[in-house]
């Protein structure tokens, strides 16, 4: 018995001996091999000479110069480039042989950019940051495109503001297109400028029965304009009954701008201006904690004085009344019931028992008011029209504003 209980004894020392010997033996394969174990400890340097070069489309060139192999400690994995404005932050991978990339940048706004070199487990240390001022670029796609049909001939088009402008938004195209088997007639396409950022209905008119149309909608600002957005329109036989209540917008003094003129002056706003590539000004930022706690500077561009003395203001004519100015009525159908086919507005200074009626507004879902006292106070009603039937909004009380010609 104690002759096995030492045999059993014995070759078990035998076995822990010989794990040690091949775990010895791995170790100084690993110590002495190409695969030898590296520790992993935070990189010492931050690239230097982080520079920028120009802008490529919607991206921004950048480049920097090589980190020392040594200051890496550990396995280089290349590095990290942050682009980030007052709202938004974005981070890239780079390769370790890639000393020269181009990133997207935020459009727009200023932007600021880091780089720093990574390792198995690490980042190292942030570069000095650049910053700039992006430029504008296209805007995004309208992102909801309706319609609703408006009598048997008409349809009302209402869409959204695109959840990311790129810049000053000026409106939107609009395109209206007989649809094909497949495609669109091209002759018969029509485009029609929407004015103002704000303004996202339309109405659109003349419509055929049994005809489709291609309706595509796409956001313009200053660099361009957005993705189509596209929806099909055919309207239907529709027999006239009472429109439900309608409202509407109105605004006093409007000035109509033309589109030239419009592009000219919402465009030449030095708000984020693009600098030049042979003059653009690049901060460099050194303090680190400012990346992470990064204030977007209000500026503020003095406007120059308005200011008039009161000798240049003088008492006017009848003929040149400073108070006649144009009104702007904006309709808003009820669509989710019977909005009516089309609108006429009647209205009245507040006393007077008589109403004025406009003409009938067949075509457009605006229509403005010439010779429009806005010096007085108005009572204003909005009438919708489907065939015979007519429904009136609620008045609506304009207030007395005063206007002065200035000379």
């Amino acid at each position: 018995m104690m002759t096995k209980i030492l045999y059993l004894f014995v070759n078990i020392l035998l076995c822990l001996g010989k794990c040690a010997c091949e775990e010895n033996a791995t170790v100084s394969s690993l110590n002495n091999g190409t695969n030898k174990f590296i520790r992993e400890l935070i990189p010492l340097k931050a690239p230097q000479n982080l520079t920028l070069h120009n802008f490529d489309d919607k991206e921004a060139v950048i480049s920097w110069e090589p980190i020392p192999s040594e200051s890496v400690r550990g396995t280089f994995r290349g590095y990290i480039v942050r682009i980030w404005n007052n709202g938004l932050s974005q981070v890239y991978a780079i390769p370790p042989e890639i000393t020269k990339t181009s990133v997207q940048f935020f459009p727009y706004s200023k932007n600021f950019i880091a780089v720093s070199v990574r390792n198995d487990k690490y980042v190292g240390p942030r570069s000095a940051a650049i910053s700039f001022d992006a430029p504008q670029t296209e805007p995004g796609m309208p992102f909801l495109f309706e319609y609703n049909q408006l009598g048997s001939h008409s349809a009302l088009l209402q869409w959204s503001k695109p959840n990311t402008p790129n810049g000053i938004l000026l409106g939107y195209n609009l395109y209206c297109s007989e649809a094909l088997e497949f495609g669109i007639n091209e002759k018969s396409t029509v485009n029609e400028f929407i004015q103002g950022p704000g303004n996202t209905q339309a109405k659109i008119t003349g419509l055929k029965l049994g005809q489709k149309y291609q309706i595509e909608i796409a956001a313009v600002n200053c660099a361009g304009e957005s993705e189509h957005n596209t929806l099909v329109v055919e309207v239907e036989p529709h027999q006239p009954y009472p429109p439900s209540m309608p409202s509407f917008k109105y605004k006093i003094n409007y000035n109509a701008t033309e589109k030239t003129d419009y592009f000219h002056k919402e465009c030449s706003k030095p708000r984020y201006p693009y600098t030049p590539q042979s003059t653009l000004s690049i901060d460099h930022i050194d303090d680190d904690s400012y990346i992470f706690n990064v204030t977007a500077e209000k500026v503020v561009t003095p406007k120059p004085s308005t200011t008039v003395a009161p000798e240049q203001l003088q008492q006017v004519t009848a003929g040149d009344d400073p108070c006649m100015v144009k009104t702007l009525i904006k309709w808003i159908p009820d669509v989710v019931h019977n909005p009516g086919e089309y609108f006429f507005m009647k209205y009245r200074l507040k006393g007077n028992p008589d109403w004025i009626e406009t003409p009938s507004e067949q075509s457009e879902d605006f229509l403005i008011i010439n010779n429009f006292n806005g010096c007085r106070s108005y009572e204003i009603v909005l009438v919708a029209v489907d065939g015979e039937y007519r429904t009136e909004s609620e008045i609506q009380e304009t207030p007395a504003v005063l206007f002065m010609k200035r000379y």
